[in-house]
């Protein structure tokens, strides 16, 4: 009886080996068949670098940056009538790509303001409170970013 349960086990043990070694098989032959389809990371990567709505996005700041050489603090406005998200989103990124300048969105405005205006691209001179108040615009880039001093 006890020749029995032993001779039972190791066929047991035999079929295992079988039956993975034929799932093995399987899976390679499949991975085979597909593998031309599978992405290359380096080509991809070497594709989109730089493609991305972060690095494009940072791409606006490239001449602010060099208007300022020394650490500044510049206050931030945003698009008017912008969403909460993009609202957030546009001045998280804004800090991030001046860095390590500081952007500041509460409080009384600094000497500099910053006006990300990433949909309507301009400001009305009429309607706009900080140009009524005797602010004026020291440049503006062309892209929604414009830059008022007192």
């Amino acid at each position: 009886m006890e020749k029995l349960k032993y001779i039972l086990n190791i066929t047991d043990k035999i079929l295992l080996v079988a039956i993975t070694g034929v799932i093995v098989i399987q899976l390679f032959k499949i991975f085979e068949n597909h593998k031309s389809s599978f992405e290359n990371p380096s080509a991809y990567f070497n594709q989109n670098y730089g493609n991305d709505f972060v690095t494009q996005y940072g791409h606006r700041f490239t001449e602010l940056k060099k208007m300022f050489p020394n650490v500044t603090i510049l206050s931030y406005i945003a698009e008017p009538n912008e969403d909460f998200a993009s609202q957030w989103t546009n001045f998280f990124l804004t800090q991030y790509h001046l860095a390590p300048h500081l952007v500041e969105r509460e409080g009384e405005p600094h000497d500099t303001i910053l006006y990300n205006l990433y949909n309507s691209k301009q400001i009305d001179p009429a309607t706009n409170t900080y140009l009524n108040q005797g602010w004026h615009i020291v440049k503006d880039f062309n892209n929604g970013l414009i830059l008022l001093a007192k």
